[in-house]
């Protein structure tokens, strides 16, 4: 039996106040030293109409992404067409395959006026096995491809300083692209001070706060030894009934589980040759979700015990394997929040958009759902990962959320893209506020060290 409990930080639900200064995007916008004359809305116009000047250009790039589904780390086609785009813009340095991981890649874009913050936006681009991109990827990669060129473009009007990285962060879904890549220490070379990215769902749910889950993944194999079923199945060890008595312990341990604790599993293969021979292998994969890493611990803990009784019981040999890579819950940086609520509101009404943002209060007390590697990030550096809705073309909401065809049908569709422009637009402008509005950067650091420690206790 092998186990692998890698370390990760807990989730801290600390509601922290800098006062109305770091909170109020009026008084940021007080402290801007570098704004035009014409004050901080003018780079949020020229964002708006340089984006809206290359709009068909970016249609070209998320709809190869999305008629061209790649799984995680095979997204070569994307990396490609991606790298090549940028590559072609005046400014852009790119790395192709950074860091020996073949479908990440790097872009930068130094501003003319010397040292200043590093903003960065990440770009997703991998796809779901069968559903292609149903949860969206195409979009994700189009606000990462657009905040990041429009950041740029702000920068080289105004001779900014600072500099503004796009990362291409390969496999999402499965394989915790991110979380190599932070391993192989791309994210601490290219010396980031923030990392911004926007997630697609159906209509309504906009939010500045991606309240998100931490995940687990485990495979599960029971050996036994076959028999004669009829002749002497005393003889036997059925590894099938290893297998579903360990899959009915779990479902009855749901019953005790706090409202987060979840679990997801497949049976993946069982039975044996025939029906009268006693089964000796079984397999499955199990994905435990919780609201934080010390949840996920715990509930992972009490899932064990219901794999080994199945083992015990039947007398099968059990092999349980931790897959590597899990997934944290993320942490919103509340600064970068205030400045996409601002700017979310600026825009509301575009393109016939009227959605409204919940508050930061309302938005932290929704329950966490799903998980992402950005996850991870977040406790890395100050992160923000928005979520914004898409329609049908004929303006119709989504029959299905992520992960369902109807999602799929609906990420491809031009209102999505439109959806997405108009979210990189507000990305852009958090990023433009991080390079220009003083003291901004250190009160999104502040906020950040300060939800790392609760009681005295560093988490890391």
């Amino acid at each position: 039996m092998a186990l692998d409990f890698p370390f990760k930080p807990s989730l801290i639900l600390l509601f922290y106040a800098f006062g109305a200064a770091s909170s109020d995007p009026s008084a940021m916008a007080s402290r801007q030293s570098s704004a035009p004359a014409q004050g901080q809305a003018s780079y949020l116009r020229e964002l708006s109409s340089f984006l809206d000047s290359i709009s068909e250009d970016f249609w070209h790039v998320n709809t190869e992404i999305h008629r061209n589904p790649e799984l995680a780390f095979q997204e070569r086609k994307a990396h490609d067409l991606l790298t090549s785009f940028l590559a072609a813009r005046q400014g852009w340095n790119v790395t192709r395959s950074t860091h020996g991981i073949e479908t990440a890649f790097a872009a930068v874009f130094k501003g003319a006026g010397g040292d200043g913050p590093v903003v960065s936006f990440n770009a997703e681009y991998d796809a779901l096995p069968d559903l292609g991109h149903a949860c969206g990827h195409n979009l994700i990669a189009t606000v990462g491809l657009g905040g990041a060129l429009a950041t740029a473009e702000v920068m080289r009007t105004h001779n900014l300083g600072g500099k503004v990285v796009l990362f291409g962060t390969p496999a999402e879904e499965s394989g915790g692209g991110k979380i190599k890549m932070l391993e192989a220490g791309v994210f601490r070379d290219y010396a980031i001070d923030v990392s911004l990215m926007a997630h697609a769902d159906v209509a309504g749910q906009d939010t500045a706060y991606a309240n998100t889950m931490s995940t687990d993944c485990l495979d599960v194999t029971y050996t036994g030894k076959p028999a004669h079923a009829a002749v002497a199945p005393w003889a036997g060890v059925n590894a099938q009934d290893a297998l579903v008595l360990a899959y009915n312990a779990v479902a009855m341990l749901r019953q005790q589980s706090r409202p987060y604790d979840l679990v997801h599993g497949i049976i993946e293969s069982g039975g044996g040759p025939a029906v009268n021979v006693i089964p000796d292998s079984a397999t499955a994969s199990f994905m435990m979700r919780a609201a934080n890493d010390a949840d996920l611990a715990d509930w992972t803990g009490r899932l064990i015990k219901c794999f080994e009784a199945g083992a015990l019981a039947t007398g099968a040999q059990m092999n349980l394997t931790m897959r590597p890579n899990g997934y944290s819950n993320h942490r919103t940086n509340d600064v970068l929040a205030a400045s996409y609520a601002k700017h979310y509101n600026a825009l509301s009404g575009a393109k016939g958009t009227a959605e409204t943002l919940p508050d930061a209060a309302t938005a932290k007390l929704k329950p966490p759902q799903a998980s992402t590697d950005q996850g991870n990030l977040s406790w890395e550096y100050p992160s923000l990962h928005p979520m914004f809705g898409i329609y049908n073309d004929d303006g119709s909401i989504p029959s299905g959320a992520p992960h369902t065809r109807p999602f799929e049908a609906a990420s491809g569709g031009r209102s999505a893209h439109d959806r997405a422009v108009l979210t990189a637009k507000r990305l852009a402008a958090v990023a433009v506020d991080v390079l220009t509005v003083e003291g901004m950067l250190g009160e999104v650091k502040k906020e950040f060290a300060a939800t790392m420690t609760f009681n005295n206790v560093a988490f890391r």
